[in-house]
């Protein structure tokens, strides 16, 4: 990838020059704080329902009847290093707080609170780094509880931000970030995700495009899942933008009540 520099005022947040190359970092780190900020309740009506838990699709996290995520390590990231997250739950199920570490460390460097609405959906996930608040996403829902958009806010930055959701037969079919930064840099990230006939997510396809002071690029890369033997997700691997790298989400499972839907809003 040609990285094309831009005489821009440096940003509070990275201080550095944007780039086509600093932004698709920048990106990745935003995509990697919003996976771990994605919930949403299931319905009670699904829960028991015997041939959603035969297949494996229960709507819990993309998992199994019974089990959780107990927590996401990413590795061969050289946007800010490994990153851990700890899921911990509330008695009823709902989350409470992920923690973030760097690799296996037990140092906390930030963690996502939770607001939820009268109905059980979350209004809005706010992410706090060493104490400050660095990222709030507040959601809207369709007629089913299923997102049908998000506002991102970025303190600090000129940047708007939003997703867009489409569902059909009750699984996300297709994401889409915008992004617009000022007058100087424009992003539309667009993410379309492939079902195996168990109804769990193996692949998505992702399109990145962006134009900086008139100046366009796209890039594309493919998202694929392996799953272990009792239906919970194992991994999500991905090609990191830039690099040779390949970057790995391993997800480890406990038993235990859970009431948000990981896949509703996890564009990966």
């Amino acid at each position: 990838m040609n990285k094309i520099s831009v005489n821009q005022e440096k940003s509070k947040r990275t201080g550095v020059k944007f780039s086509f190359q600093s932004m698709l970092m920048l990106m990745a780190a935003i995509m990697m704080a919003l996976v771990t900020l994605t919930a949403c309740p299931v319905d009670d009506e699904n829960e028991d329902d015997p041939d959603e838990i035969e297949n494996g699709e229960n709507g819990n996290n993309g998992g199994v009847a019974g089990k959780r995520i107990k927590s996401i390590m990413e590795n061969s990231s050289d946007v800010i290093g490994d990153v851990r997250h700890e899921y911990t739950y509330n008695n009823d199920g709902s989350l409470k707080q992920i923690d973030m570490y760097y690799g296996t460390s037990s140092n906390l460097y930030g963690y996502v609170t939770h607001t939820y609405n009268s109905d059980g959906t979350i209004a809005k996930d706010e992410q706090y780094i060493n104490n400050n608040l660095d990222m709030i996403e507040t959601y809207s829902y369709d007629g089913n509880k299923k997102p049908k958009s998000a506002k991102i806010t970025v303190p600090d930055s000129d940047c708007d931000l939003n997703f867009e959701y489409t569902f059909q037969n009750g699984r996300k079919t297709q994401q889409v970030l915008n992004n617009i930064c000022g007058t100087y840099y424009t992003q539309k990230t667009q993410w379309n995700q492939t079902y195996d006939s168990n109804g769990r997510r193996t692949k998505t396809n992702e399109t990145f495009s962006a134009s900086m002071n008139g100046i366009s690029q796209t890039e594309q890369r493919e998202i694929t899942r392996t799953y272990n033997s009792d239906g919970t997700i194992q991994k999500i691997t991905y090609p990191q933008y830039g690099t040779h790298r390949t970057i790995t989400h391993t997800f480890t499972w406990e038993n235990g009540k859970t009431t948000f839907n990981y896949d509703d809003f996890s564009a990966y």
